[in-house]
């Protein structure tokens, strides 16, 4: 029951946006009473925080094993990227994506998948010896930069502000940012 409603309202979610999905909607679409609903769930935001949790978890799954064995930091970026917007790219997603970008943004830097996801790229990326920053936090901002990064340039593709293939995204990011990591010390410019 409780994976029905959550495909049913991933699908609504996907259609409507959350703020147009009612609980009777999802009740209707996962064709089960309202009492069998609030066995699972209190709300339609807590449904919608376990899809995004559950999303962001993939990813997080998705990148590591993409990044298995990989030895240069542009690899590592690439395929960490490209896992990403595979991910991502199915039509359910697009959608979700679209009609929910607030909500996704507010929700997902507090989501303990994205958190994994931000930690994990912070202390995988410490691996690459050449890359040090002067100041340890330095490490968890670009984390977040990259990721936030893919997420809107994600986006702006589906907005139409570029027609691009996801594998050029994944070597424009991987690019920039690797490039930036190797010329980057940290250290404050003088003006």
């Amino acid at each position: 029951m409780r994976e029905r409603i959550l495909y049913s309202s991933l699908k609504l979610f996907s259609e409507k946006g959350l703020e147009n999905t009612s609980i009777s909607d999802i009740v209707e679409a996962s064709e089960i009473g309202r009492g069998t609903f609030y066995n699972y769930f209190k709300t339609s935001m807590e449904v919608f925080c376990e899809i995004l949790e559950g999303l962001n978890a993939e990813i997080d799954l998705k990148i590591k094993e993409a990044q298995q064995g990989v030895t240069d930091v542009y690899q590592f970026l690439y395929v960490s990227f490209k896992a990403y917007f595979d991910l991502v790219s199915t039509e359910d997603m697009v959608l979700f994506h679209m009609h929910n970008q607030n909500k996704i943004r507010t929700l997902s830097y507090s989501s303990n998948s994205i958190i994994n996801v931000v930690n994990n790229l912070k202390e995988e990326i410490k691996k690459f010896h050449h890359i040090s920053f002067s100041d340890p936090e330095f490490y968890k901002m670009f984390s977040l930069v990259a990721i936030s990064s893919a997420s809107e340039l994600f986006i702006c593709l589906h907005l139409g502000y570029f027609d691009t293939s996801k594998e050029k995204m994944a070597h424009f990011l991987a690019e920039l940012f690797a490039s930036g990591l190797e010329g980057f010390s940290g250290s404050p410019k003088q003006l």
